[in-house]
């Protein structure tokens, strides 16, 4: 056996994470599925296609490997006591892959394209995950530098005014007035705190980003002086202070950071949190030291929803484990005030909550999830993409359940996508990045391909001159790559459509028309075969319910029943 057929046979072996989650495995190493998933990657090289063979005694006591992905989820979640309940019922491994490939925007891609054209088909990846995936980072080498010698007092109060213009309605976890009389102490006295120091560093950092198309040098060293700064501070307890910084940190890296990094210093905020205190109201009759810090109500509770929002929403894109806290107990949203939108962020956090792969919500709590986040009506453009975003999720797991849409429901999401649309070219117009302005436009062009009907096909032109005007105005590679794939996708899909329409052609070569009578003097009007279609217009007319677009729809013969016509 030559050594490039015993390559090309071990190419064709599935790795045990693939053969235990039953997913499709190309063989590489480590597969593209462990890497997307982060799972690791392990062959059994003494295993082959061919029957078991009989092991000896040395071999048969069984050998300790690994848990799987899908048990490493199952020990590691911090569940609630109703939580626990549901897992140990037990969610089969595969029904728990499927919500988990679900849930990621990533993985739809790519078994989009496999549908597409199972040959040309593109590797898992982030597609447009935010504009930049650490582009902004690399231009330069970051020095660290105390805040007061990075910025002048007056620089320190343009960027925190933009922070509080386009980051805070959206996010809003800081009082204003405290981190105001905090920059005037801070230039003033040069009284240096880290925890303080790392959330002006924060501020300022959002605030360049949200000024300027390309970052400079300022904005790095801001972003690096506040790593440090946290940093240095992991080794004693959280506080408020230092939860703020961290979770100014997150939004950063969420919004021009990579996913890893970016989950990475999610999940630590999240159990700062629960270390600091602030998911339980405090309670005199509890036995235990309180470890609750001295905050206000208002603030403990949006520190912890906005945490809880950017960890689940990370954790599904990325197919890692969410974490979630078993002894939270606060419940309320957000006191709505002028020119805030939190609320509106934390009323879709149940829904998300709900998506968690190691749940088992039925198909029928996901189409009443579905119609509630569709009948939602959001303020801002921000909100409105994680709105869309959420819905599309919902849309995914409903597909991973073989659930078809009613097509009241698929205009509702049509109308839906025009609005994320329009909301991601409202939030490049003002030059505010925000994560979702490309990922959600990408989204939309593959499900509007899943969705394949007349009035899902005319929205491609604006999705792909949404993402086609992103590109061109935050040129970076992520973009670019977004843009690519999105075409490669139309790309497939229309090559399907050509063959669709080639097959049909060569049935009706087998069924030709009469043939012309080439004695007749005069010359007949050539017939192509659908003159008994004359009378259609006439016959639709009479029928009150039709709708020609569901009958083009390739979907309505293969759910006919669902239709009512079985």
């Amino acid at each position: 056996m030559t050594p490039s057929t015993t390559g090309r046979k071990r190419s064709r072996l599935a790795c045990q994470t693939c053969r235990d989650l039953k997913r499709r495995c190309d063989g590489a190493r480590p597969c593209g599925t462990c890497v997307r998933f982060e799972y690791e990657c392990i062959y059994h090289e003494g295993k082959t296609r061919k029957g078991r063979r009989p092991q000896s005694l040395e071999h048969t006591a069984p050998a300790i490997k690994p848990p799987t992905p899908v048990a490493v989820r199952l020990m590691s979640a911090q569940a609630s006591p109703e939580e626990a309940a549901q897992s140990t019922s037990g969610v089969p491994p595969h029904n728990q892959a499927r919500s988990l490939e679900a849930n990621s925007g990533s993985a739809f891609v790519r078994k989009l394209a496999l549908r597409l054209d199972p040959k040309k088909n593109p590797r898992m990846h982030t597609f447009a995950w935010n504009a930049f995936l650490g582009s902004r980072q690399a231009k330069r080498i970051p020095v660290y530098h105390a805040i007061a010698e990075l910025l002048s007092l007056q620089r320190m109060q343009e960027l925190a005014t933009v922070y509080f213009q386009q980051v805070d309605p959206i996010y809003g976890f800081i009082d204003r007035h405290e981190v105001t009389r905090h920059i005037q102490l801070r230039w003033t006295t040069q009284m240096v705190q880290q925890a303080s120091d790392a959330v002006l560093c924060g501020i300022a950092a959002l605030g360049c980003l949200f000024s300027r198309v390309h970052s400079d040098q300022a904005e790095l060293d801001l972003v690096e002086s506040a790593r440090i700064l946290l940093e240095q501070s992991m080794s004693t307890p959280a506080t408020v202070t230092s939860i703020t910084a961290w979770l100014l940190r997150v939004v950063y890296l969420r919004v021009a950071g990579t996913h890893y990094e970016a989950w990475m210093a999610s999940s630590m905020v999240m159990h700062m949190i629960e270390a600091a205190g602030l998911t339980v109201e405090s309670s005199s009759e509890s036995a235990l030291p309180s470890t609750r810090q001295e905050v206000d109500s208002e603030t403990a509770r949006r520190i912890v929803l906005v945490a809880q929002h950017l960890n689940i929403w990370m954790s599904f894109d990325m197919g890692l484990t969410r974490v979630s806290l078993s002894n939270i107990s606060i419940t309320m949203l957000p006191t709505p005030r002028p020119g805030d939108y939190t609320y509106e962020i934390s009323e879709l956090l149940p829904f998300s909550i709900e998506l968690d792969p190691e749940r088992k919500p039925t198909a029928a709590e996901l189409e009443t999830a579905l119609h509630t986040v569709l009948s939602r009506a959001h303020s801002i453009p921000p909100t409105v993409l994680a709105q869309c975003n959420l819905a599309l999720c919902l849309c995914r797991r409903l597909r991973s359940l073989e659930v078809s849409l009613t097509e009241a429901v698929l205009q509702k999401i049509l109308v839906l996508t025009t609005n994320g649309i329009q909301a991601a070219q409202a939030i490049l117009a003002a030059r505010a990045p925000w994560h979702h302005m490309a990922y959600v436009p990408f989204q939309i062009v593959c499900v509007l391909l899943a969705i394949d009907t007349v009035s899902s096909i005319s929205q491609l032109r604006d999705a792909m001159q949404c993402l086609k005007d992103i590109s061109a105005v935050y040129n970076t590679k992520a973009t670019e790559d977004a843009l690519k794939t999105a075409r490669s996708l139309v790309l497939l899909h229309q090559r399907g459509k050509e063959m669709f329409a080639s097959a049909l052609s060569d049935i009706l070569k087998l069924c030709p028309a009469n043939p012309v009578d080439v004695v007749s003097e005069t010359s007949p009007t050539l017939s192509d075969g659908t003159e008994w279609m004359d009378g259609f217009p006439m016959d639709f007319s009479n029928l009150q319910y039709f709708d020609i677009e569901q009958f083009l729809n390739p979907g309505f013969f293969w759910n006919a029943g669902s239709n009512g016509m079985m």
